[in-house]
């Protein structure tokens, strides 16, 4: 099968996949072995508007690797792990390496936000298919689309 049709064959897949399992998560721990998802950290009340030159500036003190600016959004990231996705949403919080392209809320961000977990039971590649198309829906401010795995 050449690329072009696995490619194909990977997006019928990724338009009829549905979340085996959608978590509002609350508590870190109910992520606990969770290998592979998506997931969505999105601004609850504040102004995204404000929140996005927040970011900016912190971005420009080049204190830590930050993920790349789009336009102001109630959805402030959209992203995906296949390798432990606690580890990869504590990243996000502020707790993980300096160089680590995250969001690093707690370094500057005060507001209040929410993240929802989506879990999918298929391929990597088709994993990476459906982020993409919920962040192209979502539009988020921050973060780029595509894998690291290219």
């Amino acid at each position: 099968m050449s690329y072009i049709d696995k490619l194909i064959e990977n997006c019928k897949t990724a338009k009829a996949a549905l979340p085996s399992k959608i978590t509002e998560v609350d508590d870190l721990s109910a992520l606990d072995g969770v290998q592979k998802a998506i997931y969505i950290i999105e601004e609850q009340g504040g102004n995204p508007e404000e929140t996005f030159l927040a970011f900016s500036r912190y971005k420009e003190k080049k204190e830590r690797a930050c993920a790349k600016l789009n336009a102001p959004s109630r959805v402030m990231y959209v992203g995906s792990s296949t390798t432990g996705v606690k580890k990869r949403i504590e990243q996000h919080m502020g707790q993980g390496n300096k160089g680590t392209y995250a969001l690093h809320l707690s370094h500057w961000f005060n507001g209040k936000y929410q993240v929802t977990v989506k879990q999918y039971d298929v391929t990597n590649e088709v994993l990476q298919i459906i982020e993409d198309d919920l962040s192209d829906a979502l539009k988020p401010a921050f973060g780029k689309q595509g894998g690291n795995n290219k």
